[in-house]
């Protein structure tokens, strides 16, 4: 039998565990399969491999996730203590390729608010899935796929796990966009995994969202995407034509650590 200590944190009641031992690869798969039942999405917290920057976290599946970012900002934060309720903190994190900024400041219920600096979309075009007209949002290690009104539940799952047979990227979302009532209904597949997870609240899909409605209008903006979780904040910068940052708003409440016994084999 090993012990594996972890933290369960709710960014945006994105529920979130963070592996704090070091597990291989190899046991990896069944560390992640074991915690899914406590969580929505499994990162592992290492050593950074970059000067100046405080860990590294691989998500489950090589995917980018920034409210698994920004919980493990602020975890780091509480762990230091952070004396004025404020600390910077840059992150390796999977599917970036270089470090993530992130910025937490504690609030008077002794949750955290955060900001991180999301990686840039790489491309946003229209397509078609199932007979289903979509954008597609690609990001480094995941597309997200807006669809523009409501799907039943059956059809919204089917077409995601149709997306993951045409696409390459480790993780795909579908991403329901209701703009009149600034709501967004995540949905998230993971390759590695094999998990298809409602989600209370998807930082990548609210950034997305947001970087879809930028590109229309041609225009830097900032978005609120109310989600079953709660609300997450987007803003859009643009410079000389582009997408030049996009920064990610939201909470996160800390909760004790856990340990998982995982079964030798």
């Amino acid at each position: 039998m090993r012990e594996i200590r972890y933290v369960r944190l709710d960014p945006t009641g994105n529920i979130t565990c963070l592996v704090l031992d070091p597990v291989t690869e190899a046991v990896r798969p069944r560390v992640t399969a074991a915690l899914m039942d406590r969580c929505e999405q499994v990162g592992y917290l290492e050593a950074p491999t970059i000067p100046g920057v405080r860990a590294r976290l691989r998500m489950m599946g090589g995917e980018f996730c920034g409210n698994a970012s920004m919980a493990a900002a602020a975890w780091i934060a509480d762990r230091d203590g952070a004396p004025d309720g404020r600390r910077e903190i840059a992150l390796e994190v999977s599917g970036a390729e270089g470090p993530v900024a992130c910025a937490v400041a504690r609030a008077a219920d002794g949750s955290w608010e955060g900001t991180v600096e999301m990686p840039l979309p790489l491309e946003i075009r229209e397509c078609e899935i199932l007979g289903i007209p979509l954008t597609a949002v690609f990001l480094p290690g995941m597309v997200h796929l807006i669809r523009e009104g409501r799907l039943e539940p059956a059809e919204a799952e089917r077409l995601l796990l149709e997306a993951g047979k045409r696409f390459r990227e480790p993780a795909a979302g579908l991403i329901q966009w209701l703009e009149e009532q600034e709501t967004l209904i995540p949905l998230v597949w993971v390759r590695e995994s094999g998990t298809l997870v409602w989600e209370t609240a998807c930082g990548s899909g609210t950034e997305a969202a947001a970087c879809m409605m930028s590109e229309r209008e041609g225009r830097s903006l900032r978005t609120a995407a109310a989600q079953p979780g709660g609300i997450l904040r987007a803003e859009v910068r643009r410079s000389g034509g582009r997408i030049a940052k996009v920064l990610l708003c939201g909470t996160v409440r800390m909760a004790e650590t856990e340990r998982l016994i995982l079964p030798e084999g």
